[in-house]
């Protein structure tokens, strides 16, 4: 690793390692205060308001690194200005028009909140929801602001403090008011939020300044940022309403258990959350695809070797983690939650093998996959989840990032020449994926889980022993010489 991407990592590292250490207990007694189905009825709320958070950008926010992911002093020249205030513009004036469309569909009657949710609490959810997609909407633009302008330390709070910040006043809410008094926990942590922001950047950050437009530099943002826009808003056009029909065919408490396998979701992702963002700048600064796939390799086989490993020592022990800190009424969470977590590895994967397509401009190689595969789950999903619940719709999202990953690992291992290197981690992974869907659609015993899962932990350790000595010495180096800020 270049030093830059070195001290980049460690910001984001520390700061997401810290808060997703709090996220997790926060998370743990949200899960113990609330029980399933109110924990479904709050996950129901906050992926409403994780999904909005991802379209308000409109892609712009890939433009925006592409643009100006290669220079470090971008933003601090006037065209770099304008294309961050761009991006601000179109945050603002999409989450706007999210908030309104939102707002009428709650008011007019829907089938977001299932028909047990009394009419007060439905109100009640509604407006902090419209309150909650607001504040997060118009301060997704800031983070990206700071991430161009290489401020990785101030960015690092927003999963080191903010994220876990907002879980743990929801769950003093919870203990207080039950799923009201959570979401407004979440609520009053998001607006203080943007304050946060607002003081930080300054004149950088306008949110609520929609003029001057800055028209030439938001359709350039706009163009660019298209195909991975519309590969995300298929995607939650799929998704969103494939989990509505989840917690109405089969109840908030299957959406509960969900939760509760990406409460764990957040740890596996901590590696490649962290690398992804730093990585795409570097590699933006190699003039060939074939150099940004050659940057990529090393910290691809190693998140890939790391993030299997811990996938099956948490199968090994996972019978007595549920019960132990979920208690005894989430035993149901159990195949679930291995099928989210493996498909969050994959999810990894492919999110550090699409960087050099990305960062090469190639996006109607990432549009095709993504959008193929999108539409492929939807058609699944559709005609599946209203008879075969959670475990089916977890099926289809394993698919649906499968795909990609698949697609996209083959574009970019096809332009190097240490590819075979791959070929013992793919086969253990596809054993995996085997394995634990035949688990999740009951043809496959619990009781062989320990055996096989030991077994190829062990194999997995034995085949990648020089992976396990390169990781051995670059902690050594951190350990002795720490990259400074």
């Amino acid at each position: 690793m270049t030093s830059t991407l070195r001290r980049g990592w460690l910001h984001l590292a520390s700061g997401a390692g810290l808060g997703r250490l709090f996220s997790f207990g926060s998370n743990l007694l949200l899960s113990r205060w609330l029980g399933p189905a109110d924990l479904g009825l709050f996950n129901l709320v906050t992926t409403t308001v994780q999904t909005g958070d991802t379209l308000v950008r409109c892609g712009a926010d890939y433009a925006l690194n592409f643009e100006l992911g290669g220079d470090s002093q971008a933003t601090q020249r006037e065209d770099g200005m304008q294309f961050v205030r761009s991006l601000v513009k179109i945050c603002s004036v999409a989450t706007l028009l999210l908030c309104a469309a939102l707002g009428t569909w709650l008011w007019v009657g829907q089938a977001l909140f299932p028909t047990s949710i009394s009419a007060s609490q439905r109100l009640i959810c509604s407006l902090l929801l419209v309150v909650m997609l607001g504040c997060e909407g118009i301060s997704s633009s800031a983070w990206e602001v700071l991430l161009v302008s290489r401020k990785t330390a101030l960015l690092a709070l927003r999963q080191g403090l903010f994220f876990p910040l907002r879980l743990l006043v929801a769950a003093f809410g919870a203990r207080l008011l039950g799923v009201s008094g959570a979401l407004a926990g979440w609520c009053l942590v998001a607006v203080l939020q943007c304050f946060w922001l607002k003081q930080i950047l300054g004149a950088l950050w306008t949110p609520l300044r929609l003029w001057p437009l800055f028209k030439d530099r938001t359709l350039q943002l706009l163009k660019r940022g298209l195909p991975f826009y519309g590969a995300n808003l298929l995607a939650s056009a799929i998704f969103y309403p494939l989990l509505l029909q989840v917690a109405n065919y089969s109840g908030l408490a299957e959406v509960g258990y969900l939760r509760i396998g990406q409460i764990l979701q957040q740890l596996f992702a901590f590696l490649p959350a962290t690398i992804a963002p730093v990585l795409f700048l570097e590699l933006r600064k190699e003039s060939t695809f074939k150099g940004q796939v050659n940057l990529l390799l090393l910290p691809l086989r190693l998140t890939w070797f790391v993030l299997l490993e811990v996938f099956l020592v948490y199968c090994f022990v996972d019978q007595w983690v549920i019960k132990l800190l979920f208690g005894e009424g989430f035993d149901a969470a159990l195949v679930p939650t291995r099928l989210l977590l493996l498909t969050t590895v994959l999810e990894c994967l492919a999110q550090l093998l699409v960087q050099p397509l990305l960062a090469a401009g190639k996006m109607r190689t990432y549009g095709l996959w993504q959008n193929c595969s999108a539409s492929l789950s939807a058609l699944i999903g559709w005609l599946w989840i209203p008879s075969g619940g959670l475990p089916s719709y977890l099926i289809v999202r394993l698919l649906y990032v499968l795909i990609p990953l698949l697609g996209f690992g083959s574009v970019v291992l096809n332009n190097s020449r240490s590819s075979h290197n791959f070929s013992p981690l793919l086969s253990l992974t596809l054993f995996c994926i085997v394995f634990v869907s035949l688990q999740a659609l009951g043809s496959a015993s619990l009781s062989i889980t320990n055996y096989a899962v030991l077994g190829t932990s062990l194999l997995l350790a034995a085949i990648s022993y020089r992976d396990i000595a390169i990781i051995i010495e670059l902690l050594s180096k951190y350990l002795r010489s720490p990259p400074q800020t």
